[in-house]
């Protein structure tokens, strides 16, 4: 009964998605919808592109071609970024990168021998281009907003010991200020912020 449960919220969660997660074009901020099924966590991850990198362009130069790399070895590696209780024992079964501006190569799990965030490379916060944390309607001139989606799926091997994650988004893009969490469990739905200071999720 608890599994039909969940799967109906999950519905009602994915249908109202597209609204949810392409609202308004936020620097600084993100949106992450999780769903809690038995053993299996399933995390969707929208945030604009200027929060991981400095740039919402596909990259013109090698700089910026080894930034969207490291940045999706980084993503690739997900159990370092949604982590869940020792005692449930999840494990990452799969990540799927999207970006209408970035090329799809760049976004698979080719690793380099020491990947590095891109704020390792240099890229700097959003705020380092005068508009850091901010709505934005497309109408400033040269604007370009592109967004990264990312999906991240989990089977956990102790359900009973599931009770919630931390995620450690927020200290490898140092841009991103604010996840706003839908949050799908046997328990119901509800909503959430994550901040740096404040980035443990709990159900």
């Amino acid at each position: 009964m608890k599994n039909a449960l969940v799967l109906a919220a999950c519905a009602v969660l994915l249908t109202a998605a597209p609204a949810f997660a392409h609202g308004a074009h936020e620097h600084g901020v993100a949106r992450l919808n999780v769903a809690v099924d038995g053993s299996t966590v399933d995390i969707d991850l929208e945030s604009p592109l200027a929060n991981p990198l400095s740039f919402e362009h596909a990259p013109s130069t090698p700089e910026q071609r080894q930034a969207v790399q490291d940045m999706a070895v980084n993503l690739h590696r997900a159990e370092n970024i949604f982590v869940f209780p020792a005692a449930a024992q999840c494990r990452l079964k799969s990540v799927t990168l999207e970006s209408e501006a970035l090329p799809a190569d760049l976004l698979q799990a080719v690793a380099s021998p020491q990947p590095q965030t891109s704020a390792a490379k240099g890229a700097q916060p959003a705020a380092a281009t005068g508009d850091g944390h901010g709505q934005h309607d497309g109408h400033e001139q040269g604007a370009e907003h592109a967004d990264l989606d990312a999906s991240f799926a989990f089977e956990c091997a102790h359900p009973e010991a599931l009770h919630g994650m931390d995620v450690r988004l927020f200290a490898q893009w140092p841009a991103l200020h604010e996840l706003r969490v839908q949050l799908v469990t046997p328990a119901g739905q509800h909503a959430a912020e994550l901040t740096g200071q404040a980035h443990q999720l709990s159900w």
